[in-house]
């Protein structure tokens, strides 16, 4: 069931990007829920889903909302428009190609706003609907920047992929769209989230998406497990009890001893790198810095190096403090409006370790990261 209606809001505004994952400030989206109802999916729990009866009475009419009763924000290009007239440029999260929107084309038209105001843009996509407005794509990539994520969990279009996907368009469909992608020179890779725990984790299966992200052009691949909490991990067990019963005390177990649950993403996560390596792909996706004001830059490249050391701790079951000192070390470059070469050119390191967020170790690191990329000016 479609609802039609008018939104106060649409632009959602993050205190700071999502480095070492998509990069993204920004975000908006011209539907609520997803016609495509993958089994696995973390948008169902309460803390994403505006799907609550508590506002919209004829939620408790479906047996999951979330995938059957979708609502257009029929005004949101306009309110996009609006909100992103007054935000410094940078980049947003901007998708949802479901059967809607071959009706609407608001995801189009929001596309359009973001071209017109020289906004980069990143899509996590799953349709190849997405090469309708191949045109507009281009032009965005050509003016800013865009990077489209297809989100994959196996190369195989079979009937236990149905199970998880009951309603997402072919596996092949999409690696066929990522081709299409990298022939027309946009950055494209595939978004391997989430590899399913004893469905999809073993090597065959993980070498197999990899390797055929190669063969479409694809230049990343980018990790991640499966979120059980709330009622998206509820969701998701009456799926797994449907394709084998055996594996849910398996599941519980794992997601119940967190020891055990860091150990297997470690080795999961090193399974990726592994084959990344092989096949010559990247695991992450490089921060895209082109569209920011040239003497910030640097900084942002240099928190790129922070941002991701955060993320392979926390992959690694490693995080913590030090996850976080790289991770507070980088919101302090991104905030920071100054080119950080020139205050070690004027300050030296006290200078570096005067910035908020930034101590004796950090400002040796930025020192080392700069002296590595050949590019920091020589103090006076």
């Amino acid at each position: 069931m479609y609802k039609i209606y008018k939104t106060k809001t649409i632009l959602n505004t993050h205190k700071h990007c999502d480095g070492g994952w998509f990069w993204d400030k920004y975000s908006a989206f011209p539907y609520v829920g997803c016609e495509w109802g993958c089994e696995y999916c973390y948008w169902r729990d309460e803390k994403y889903n505006p799907h609550k009866a508590s506002r919209d009475k004829k939620v408790s009419e479906f047996d999951d909302a979330f995938s059957q009763y979708i609502k257009a924000k029929e005004n949101a290009p306009e309110l996009l428009k609006k909100a992103l007239k007054n935000k410094p440029i940078d980049l947003i999260y901007l998708d949802n190609y479901q059967p809607i929107d071959s009706q609407y084309q608001y995801t189009r038209k929001m596309l359009e706003v973001c071209f017109g105001l020289g906004f980069p843009v990143f899509i996590n996509e799953k349709s190849p609907m997405l090469l309708r407005d191949i045109d507009v794509l281009k032009k965005i990539n050509k003016k800013s920047y865009l990077n489209v994520g297809w989100s994959i969990i196996t190369n195989e279009d079979n009937k236990i992929r149905k199970i998880f996907e009951p309603k997402a368009p072919l596996v092949q469909t999409r690696f066929e769209a990522m081709k299409k992608l990298s022939k027309d020179k946009i950055l494209t890779g595939t978004v391997f989230m989430p590899i399913l725990p004893f469905i999809y984790d073993d090597e065959k299966n993980i070498e197999a998406v990899i390797k055929k992200t190669k063969e479409c052009g694809g230049q990343y691949v980018l990790d991640a497990g499966l979120t059980l909490w709330g009622y998206c991990g509820e969701y998701f067990y009456k799926a797994l009890e449907k394709y084998d019963s055996d594996l849910v005390p398996k599941y519980k177990n794992l997601y119940s001893n967190p020891k055990l649950l860091a150990e297997y993403t470690i080795e999961i996560h090193n399974r990726v790198l592994k084959y990344c390596q092989k096949y010559n792909l990247t695991p992450y996706i490089p921060r895209p810095v082109s569209f920011y004001p040239k003497e910030l830059q640097n900084n942002k490249k240099t928190a790129e190096k922070f941002y991701l050391e955060a993320r392979e701790l926390q992959m690694s079951g490693q995080g913590g403090y030090k996850e976080w000192a790289y991770r507070k070390g980088a919101w302090a470059l991104d905030d920071l409006n100054e080119d950080v070469q020139k205050i070690y050119q004027n300050k030296g390191l006290s200078g570096i370790m005067q910035i908020e967020g930034i101590g004796k170790s950090l400002a040796d690191k930025i020192l080392k990261v700069e002296k590595n990329n050949n590019n920091f000016i020589k103090r006076r």
